[in-house]
């Protein structure tokens, strides 16, 4: 601090440049807008609710929690035909690992099941009775369950129809269906027709080749028994589809 004198007046007059002053300054005001925007931070902050307390999008359940394993197959597994190749997958839903699946119960013969793949498989040779009770159970190695089922078996009925792959808009017919309209009848009147036909051309054949009398007498013999047992034979298929058919329709 110095003593001054100008225009004829004296006063006292700090030491130091203008540029000091001009950075006091500036230093100042930074630090009060600082002080301000970390104020103003502070409040927004305590305002803002806090993500513990929002309502969550699925109900207030923590999207974390793992859904409960639990058994996805019917009680009621798609039924098999006797003599046709079967499968089908057992499926899970929730659980939070590989499933390992297991069965207990006895299945129909034929089929088999494969923990590995989770499906029941096979060719059943017969029909069941009765559904064949199971038990599902399946696991994660944390959790488990298990379910009821049942396998019904049916016996097959062969079509007598073209094969699908020669007349697909053809239905398949089962052959108690044909029987039961008389188509039996039918067939059995063609064989009947077709073996007196071959016999009496081989008989002309027969004839033509045996030029004596006694020769040609043998050759009739034996064909008019030819003929009679298929007369015999074809007596016998019909009544025995006749009785058949009054038991089917009893």
């Amino acid at each position: 601090m110095r003593r001054s004198r100008r225009g004829g007046h004296g006063g006292m007059e700090f030491g130091g440049s203008g540029e000091d002053s001009f950075v006091a300054v500036v230093v100042t005001k930074l630090t009060g807008a600082l002080l301000f925007i970390l104020l103003l931070t502070m409040v927004i902050m305590a305002l803002l609710p806090k993500a513990i307390d929002l309502p969550s999008s699925e109900g207030g359940e923590d999207k974390d929690d793992p859904i409960p394993l639990a058994i996805a197959t019917p009680e009621t597994l798609p039924e098999a035909i006797a003599g046709r190749p079967y499968v089908v997958a057992l499926a899970a839903t929730g659980g939070s690992g590989p499933i390992r699946w297991a069965i207990d119960g006895k299945l129909p013969d034929g089929l088999t099941f494969d923990p590995a793949t989770a499906q029941v498989r096979g060719t059943p040779r017969v029909g069941t009775p009765e559904p064949a009770a199971l038990l599902l159970r399946a696991t994660d190695g944390m959790d488990r369950t298990s379910q009821a089922a049942r396998l019904v078996v049916y016996e097959s009925d062969r079509p007598l129809t073209t094969p699908s792959k020669w007349a697909p808009h053809l239905p398949p017919i089962p052959w108690h269906a044909w029987l039961e309209q008389g188509v039996g009848f039918l067939i059995l009147w063609l064989v009947y027709l077709v073996g007196m036909n071959t016999l009496a051309s081989l008989q002309r054949h027969s004839l033509a080749a045996e030029a004596a009398d006694d020769l040609e007498r043998n050759v009739r013999r034996r064909f008019t028994s030819y003929r009679w047992m298929v007369r015999l034979a074809s007596i016998g298929a019909a009544a025995t589809l006749a009785v058949w058919l009054v038991q089917q329709r009893a």
